[in-house]
């Protein structure tokens, strides 16, 4: 458990938070469980460009923020730490192969090099949460901003060649909880779990297409960066002492690649 001891009581908890889950990536700052700043990777630029320039401006924005911050206190005033988080979060899977691998590579490599836990987390949870608002729940726009306790939601997200990952979360007080395990569905079997859901239940994720039968569902879209949901959620697991060493980092496909596929059904 990382609970605060007296000295840790002289600075927040910060955590480095990416993931590059789709064609696209984000990545935020967290500090004591308030994301500080989040961006998306561009969308004209691949995230094997893009995401260690995004992570650098993060950071120096980040600490230039803190400095600037630091020198309008008092001299009792206790600095803040940003230079080094205390943690890096990852969405390990499933999603994009390059973009997962990027990702770990690139949260292994950081935290290795700074000497911190990486905490991991799957994509789908992440895409579930990133449908909150930001903030507390006053910063809601209406009460249908937030999910009922008991509230049923269905995160589907595009695995190409025809198939989804599913996951199925109940909304609770501490926020979207796993039904069941991650899934990969064919067509065929996706629409049947849309057919079969209980009506007003919500749907999120990028697999939510035109055409699909969601007239009794609740399709809702993403009020956050996936990095900030990502940055929140792993901020609660750092400190119930949930995180992984960075050389154990690797994505999870939940599913074997084109490749190895082609290789398995021409034996």
């Amino acid at each position: 458990m990382h609970s605060k001891t007296e000295s840790d009581d002289q600075r927040p908890f910060t955590g480095l938070a990416l993931e590059v889950i789709g064609r696209e990536g984000s990545v935020a700052f967290v500090r004591d469980g308030e994301v500080v700043q989040s961006t998306d990777l561009p969308s004209e630029v691949r995230a094997t460009a893009s995401l260690t320039p995004a992570l650098e401006s993060l950071l120096a924005s980040v600490n230039t923020a803190a400095s600037d911050a630091e020198t309008s206190r008092d001299e009792s005033s206790m600095p803040t730490q940003t230079s080094r988080p205390d943690f890096i979060a990852v969405a390990d899977g499933p999603g994009s192969f390059t973009g997962l691998r990027i990702a770990a590579a690139t949260a292994k490599t950081l935290a290795y090099a700074w000497g911190i836990p990486v905490v991991t987390l799957d994509s789908l949870s992440v895409w579930a949460a990133a449908v909150l608002p930001t903030g507390s729940t006053e910063t809601a726009n209406s009460d249908s901003d937030m999910p009922r306790v008991g509230q049923q939601m269905i995160v589907g997200l595009d695995a190409y060649r025809g198939q989804t990952f599913v996951g199925a979360f109940v909304a609770t007080e501490a926020g979207w909880q796993s039904d069941k395990e991650i899934e990969l569905l064919d067509r065929a079997d996706w629409l049947r779990t849309l057919e079969s859901a209980s009506s007003g239940t919500w749907l999120t994720g990028d697999a939510i297409k035109p055409g699909l039968p969601t007239e009794n569902l609740r399709v809702v879209d993403r009020k956050q960066t996936l990095a900030s949901a990502l940055a929140k959620l792993a901020h609660q697991k750092y400190l119930a002492g949930q995180t992984t060493d960075p050389m154990e980092v690797l994505p999870r496909y939940f599913r074997p690649s084109a490749a190895e596929e082609k290789a398995a059904s021409s034996k």
